[in-house]
């Protein structure tokens, strides 16, 4: 196993070089996250109304429609960076299993920490996007979640 000093600045300059990733991803997706953050609101109150008329349905229905083309669109992002970040990992974490222990946990969860406190990837509670890092497999996982009804 490697120096403890030298292994936390590699591992710093992993989680930099990912935070960078994780940065741009959150400024490709604050366009879209903005859009669905108004359509969900306009969504309630259309939803709250006890009479609606055939117009307030049809907006519904088009409503739906725009936030299934922006959940695509997030989707197709999300795959993208999550590529991206393998490459990372890839090219950072060690190989030795023993050196893989402890990037399990000096470098995992600050990964799945960064996702969790980005701003620009997520909406409330309605939306977010998360993460889980296999360091033995060299792999992080992003999912996407919604409740767009």
């Amino acid at each position: 196993m490697g120096n403890p000093k030298d292994d936390k600045k590699k591992m710093d300059a992993a989680k930099k070089e990912v935070q960078g990733e994780v940065k741009k991803m959150s400024l490709k997706m604050r366009t879209p996250l903005s859009e669905v953050g108004e359509l969900l609101k306009r969504k309630a109150e259309l939803e709250a109304k006890k009479d609606q008329t055939p117009e307030d349905k049809a907006e519904l229905k088009d409503i739906d429609a725009k936030l299934a083309t922006l959940r695509k669109t997030m989707e197709k992002e999300m795959l993208a960076g999550t590529k991206r970040i393998d490459l990372m990992l890839k090219k950072h974490i060690p190989g030795d299993k023993k050196e893989a222990k402890a990037w399990e946990k000096g470098f995992a969860g600050g990964v799945v920490d960064l996702f969790k406190a980005d701003p620009g990837l997520k909406i409330g509670k309605q939306f977010f996007i998360g993460a889980d890092v296999s360091i033995p497999k060299k792999k992080i996982k992003l999912t996407l979640t919604y409740k767009f009804k």
